[in-house]
Parts: C-alpha cells; sequence; structure tokens
C-alpha cells in the first residue's frame, strides 16, 4: 500500500500537493547566474562601497556588519546587489549559504566567492526561495553535491540544477514567504532584547564591581588558586564529565554540552561543583563556567578554587572583568598564544570584605544571567518553530491558500 496521502505526490524532493509542481533552478531565472567581483578587501571608507563576503553573512542568511570592509575597484559599479538579489556560498566549508539582498543593509558590492540568482518573479519569488534554502531539503542537496576532492564547492551552472517545490499560484508563495518572513521578525526582535539585556548586564557588573570606599585591593592570586592536585572527587560508577573548550559559549557563560569519558589521564583537570572554568587559551580568554557538577577538563582550561575570603559566584563574575580580560590578553606563550598564570596572578583587584555584600553583588548579577538565559531558551523554541512552519508550509503540507483543482 501507498503511504502517500491523498491529493500528494512523489517527487525527488518529497512529498508535495498534486497542485505544485517542481522545477529546475535554472528555469526560475531572469538571467543567467553570475559571480561576484575578484578583488580584495581593504578597510572600511566611507567614499568606497561596502564588500560582501561569504564572512559576512551569518548562519540563518543575514547581513552581519561585525567586521564591514570596503573594496578599491574600478569595475566595482557592475557588481552592486539589487533588491531581489539572492547570493549563493560556492566554496569552502559556508557553501550554500545564502543571502537576500535587503536594500536596508545599504549599498553592497559582492565578492567572487559568491554567485547572484536573479529568481523570475513570475515563476519563483525571491523571497520564497530564500526560505527554502534554509530547508533539509536543500542542506542535503548542498552536502550530496559539494562533496568533491580537496575544498568543498558547487559553481553557477551546478546549482541551476537545483530543484524547487513550487506552488502552483504566486499568492500561496506569497504567503508562505510572509508567513515565514512574521517568524523571522520574531526571532530577530527577541535577539535584540536579548543583546540589550546583556549589555545591561555588562554594563551593572562594571558598575557593581568597580571599586568602592572601605574595598580591600588583593592580587588575583591571594583570592584563588589554581587546581593541580586532587582527589578524584567523581564516583568510579559511570562516566566523567569532561568539559572542553568547544563546550563553552564565548561570552555567556552557558555550557553547551560535554564529553564522557572513563579515562582521567594526566591531562586532565579535576573540577568540582562551584568552581570556576576559565579558558587560558587567549583566543578564548571570554570562555568560562561556574561549575554545576564535578568532572575534568582539558589543560586549556584552568580552575579556579576561591580561597575562604571570598565567594566563588563572586570571583566568577571577578574575572569576566576588562581588568583581567586585558591582563591575561598580555601574557605570552608559544605556539598557541596562552594567558600565563604568574601575570594574571598579579592583577589587582577590588572586592568587598564582607562575603554578604560579595553574595548581594552575584546574586543581582546572577538574576540578570537566569533572565537572558530564559530569553535564549525562548528564541531556541522560536527557532524550532520557524523551522517546523518551514517544513509544513514549502512541502504544502499546512497550505495557507486554499488550492482550486479544476473539475474534470
Amino acid at each position: 500500500m501507498s503511504n502517500i496521502p491523498q491529493g500528494f505526490q512523489k517527487t525527488e524532493v518529497g512529498v508535495i500537493p498534486t497542485d505544485w509542481e517542481v522545477k529546475k533552478l535554472g528555469d526560475c531565472l531572469l538571467q543567467d547566474t553570475d559571480y561576484g567581483i575578484n578583488a580584495a578587501a581593504v578597510r572600511y571608507r566611507e567614499d568606497l562601497p561596502v564588500y560582501l563576503r561569504i564572512t559576512d553573512i551569518t548562519e540563518d542568511g543575514r547581513y552581519s556588519k561585525k567586521s564591514i570592509v570596503s573594496v578599491n575597484n574600478i569595475a566595482s559599479a557592475s557588481f552592486f546587489l539589487v533588491e531581489g538579489d539572492l547570493v549563493f556560498a560556492r566554496t569552502g566549508a559556508s557553501v550554500g549559504k545564502t543571502y537576500l539582498y535587503n536594500p536596508e543593509d545599504g549599498k553592497l558590492v559582492f565578492a567572487g566567492f559568491l554567485i547572484r540568482v536573479k529568481a523570475n518573479p513570475k515563476v519563483l519569488l525571491p523571497e520564497y526561495l530564500k526560505y527554502y534554502t534554509q530547508t533539509k531539503y536543500y542542506w542535503n542537496w548542498i552536502r550530496a553535491n559539494s562533496m568533491r576532492t580537496g575544498q568543498p564547492g558547487i559553481n553557477g551552472n551546478e546549482y541551476k540544477e537545483l530543484t524547487v517545490p513550487l506552488p502552483p499560484t504566486k499568492a500561496e508563495q506569497t504567503a508562505i514567504a510572509t508567513a515565514l518572513n512574521d517568524a523571522d521578525k520574531l526571532i530577530t526582535e527577541l535577539e535584540k532584547l536579548i543583546a540589550k539585556k546583556r549589555n545591561i548586564k555588562q554594563g551593572a557588573m562594571q558598575e557593581l564591581l568597580r571599586p568602592k570606599e572601605g574595598w580591600e585591593v588583593k592580587k588575583l592570586g591571594e583570592i584563588c588558586s589554581l587546581s593541580k592536585s586532587r582527589f578524584n572527587p567523581i564516583s568510579s560508577i559511570g562516566n566523567y564529565k569532561c568539559v572542553e573548550l568547544e563546550h563553552l559559549s564565548q561570552e555567556t557563560g552557558r555550557l553547551l554540552g560535554y564529553a564522557d569519558s572513563r579515562d582521567l589521564r594526566s591531562q586532565k583537570s579535576i573540577f568540582k561543583k562551584n568552581d570556576v572554568l576559565f579558558g587560558k587559551l587567549r583566543p578564548y580568554l571570554k570562555k568560562y563556567f561556574f561549575a554545576e557538577f564535578n568532572g575534568v577538563c582539558t589543560t586549556e582550561i584552568w580552575v579556579l578554587i576561591s580561597e575562604k575570603d571570598i565567594e566563588s559566584k563572586f570571583l566568577y563574575y571577578l574575572v569576566q572583568t576588562d581588568k583581567v580580560i586585558e591582563t591575561a590578553n598580555q601574557s605570552t606563550g608559544t605556539k598557541m598564544p596562552r594567558a600565563e598564570w604568574k601575570t594574571v596572578s598579579g592583577t589587582e583587584v577590588s572586592l568587598p570584605t564582607s562575603k554578604v555584600e560579595q553574595n548581594r553583588i552575584a546574586q543581582i548579577l546572577s538574576d540578570m544571567d537566569i533572565e537572558i538565559e530564559a530569553l535564549e531558551k525562548k528564541l531556541e523554541k522560536y527557532k524550532m518553530l520557524k523551522q517546523g512552519m518551514m517544513q509544513n508550509l514549502l512541502t504544502g503540507k499546512i497550505r495557507l491558500v486554499q488550492p482550486v483543482y479544476k473539475e474534470n
């Protein structure tokens, strides 16, 4: 018996409604695909065009202004993006990433490792295509078609072979794109709120930890020490939770996961609940974690143990301050740049003599972290809901425009 529901058909892109069709991307374009300008990026200047590179496109297909650069080339005028242009990354680890040009992002010249696609809006709406390039089917197609010897890549002619499921009317494409765009707006607004809360927390942390009258000045090495030799605090039954740098998020203190290991080898550092974990490789100094369980970590992470006169949670926020980070950044190292404890431990820090006041400050900041974490979980939920919407809307499982079937 067939598992295909009535009113649906099986196609190369999966099961879709019988009134939908599958077209190759190349059959839905106003003109042939073209490549960006082959020119080097230069430091940003207001009198030069802004340069759009693969690295300026986020994983969710937006333009990032974190490291804005320019391009200085006489041919730049031929490579400005216009409304409706969608660019595809054609090589490297980011192959498959897409960005639909938004005029609000300003005038952009696209780089040579990007391929421009101009969809014919009478056949395929650019907004609909943008969301299709975020689906699981699209990414499965990318993986299958980019696997080559050496560096992964997909060229313009290969992208034209991408198959796209299309509703029978432009109205239905518009309805789908609008619904998903509304979901994106919710996600964007929540991201802005989280960024605002993080900035407020950062400002509060700098203010609360700013030296006050009656506070004492000590060297960091006087209020905490490094974990060296410890008896294994973990039960021998079961696996050990092993935290590595990759498990710590950058600048949030969030634990993204951990590895299981039954082997406590010499290169593993033992930590206990309420210890402060702090990345000591200089590129990862803002990776930290207030231990919530006993475990082990790699030698790229310091395990800081608070002394009796300082609360562990207060220490956790203290090592996040600019002064400690800047001192750690000045430490030298061989091979992989790393901070050195003999330098960092000499950092002078101010702290209340009262542990009650230390706890009060730590609690204020901890409450802010809890609020931010709740918003981050809400954001993840929104993103999962959007993925579900795409799966249902872009395969016709849910119809926003009622189909009209012709009578035989």
